[in-house]
């Protein structure tokens, strides 16, 4: 690689050391030349991560990842200047130009271990017990439990030491240098727009982990439908049969329709209310309590098929008013 051209991203595996402005390993020319724009205002202060998803990302490149804290700093300030372009993400792999003190833009890749097909199994195996977790994540959701699942499988969905390998075509051997921490800061923007990212570093996009979840179910329930054969089913501790089995059994012998129970020799009394109805609600108790009276004898008529014959007690309870009594002189 030439010492003045940015050349492709360059691996971190390098012999690191500062640089002194006007060296030749520095991206600081010593007669002026391009620089990437200050940072002003509001956004010399902007926050990286602003949900869940994006502060776990950022608190992993922090304390988790191993990486020169210094160094971190520094790029920080560059990602919040604005000198870093647009931000390219698939399965392990981050890329962006980053906008130097050189008129060209030098190349930043970020590459994070995916998952093994074996170990996404292991995953989803555990993501599929939890029904919640599930439940949210078909509903398009990514609740932050899953770092726990992901845990629970021997694994980390957040990169942890030595997972965060930046490379940059800069001359700068540092790791990272202030270009490709830069970008590291920028993951938590996609992060806080879609925390489904966090699952397509590791190897598997949203759509991906969706159907295999959906598989999962959908086997799991074809699993306990074919578990038992339907002539056997009915050889159950409880003496009973599931309705679908029954359904699927034309051979089978169907048991007898059980004999409802027979209704009381009269029929029942409302329960006295638990306390008044609040003042202004246009509650009635005493009118509440003869409708549900009323309520009452009517199913009982019902239930003793003597629907056009009341009892003596409702008979009594149901007197003809007197102004619904017929006049003596119209019946002559």
């Amino acid at each position: 690689m030439s010492p003045g051209g940015s050349g492709g991203p360059r691996g971190t595996g390098g012999q690191g050391g500062s640089r002194t402005s006007g060296d030749w390993w520095s991206d600081e020319p010593a007669g002026g030349g391009h620089r990437p724009p200050a940072a002003t205002g509001a956004g010399s202060r902007r926050p990286f991560g602003l949900t869940w998803w994006g502060r776990a990302w950022v608190d992993a490149l922090e304390h988790r990842a191993a990486l020169d804290p210094g160094r971190l700093a520094r790029g920080r300030s560059y990602a919040r200047r604005g000198a870093v372009g647009r931000v390219q993400l698939t399965a392990g792999l981050v890329m962006a130009p980053v906008q130097g003190s050189r008129p060209d833009p030098y190349t930043v890749t970020i590459r994070v271990p995916t998952f093994r097909r074996v170990e996404w199994e292991r995953v989803l195996d555990v993501i599929g017990t939890q029904i919640g977790r599930t439940a949210a994540l078909l509903d398009g959701e990514l609740p932050p439990e899953v770092v726990e699942d992901v845990g629970a499988a021997g694994l980390s969905l957040l990169p942890g030491p030595g997972e965060i390998r930046p490379a940059c075509s800069c001359p700068d051997w540092g790791e990272p240098c202030k270009h490709a921490a830069a970008v590291c800061y920028l993951v938590a923007d996609l992060l806080d727009a879609d925390p489904f990212t966090a699952l397509r570093l590791r190897g598997r996009t949203r759509d991906d982990v969706l159907a295999a979840l959906r598989t999962r179910r959908t086997a799991g329930l074809a699993g306990a439908d074919s578990s038992t054969p339907v002539r056997h089913a009915r050889v159950v501790d409880d003496g009973t049969v599931p309705a679908r089995s029954a359904y699927a059994d034309p051979g089978g012998e169907r048991p007898e329709a059980p004999v409802p129970p027979l209704p009381p020799d009269r029929p029942g009394h409302p329960v006295p209310l638990a306390q008044e109805p609040p003042r202004g609600s246009g509650i009635d108790p005493g009118a509440l309590s003869e409708l549900a009276a009323a309520a009452a004898r009517r199913a009982w008529q019902l239930a003793t098929a003597d629907v056009g014959t009341a009892s003596d007690e409702a008979a009594s309870d149901e007197e003809v008013a007197p102004e619904d009594e017929p006049d003596q002189d119209e019946l002559t």
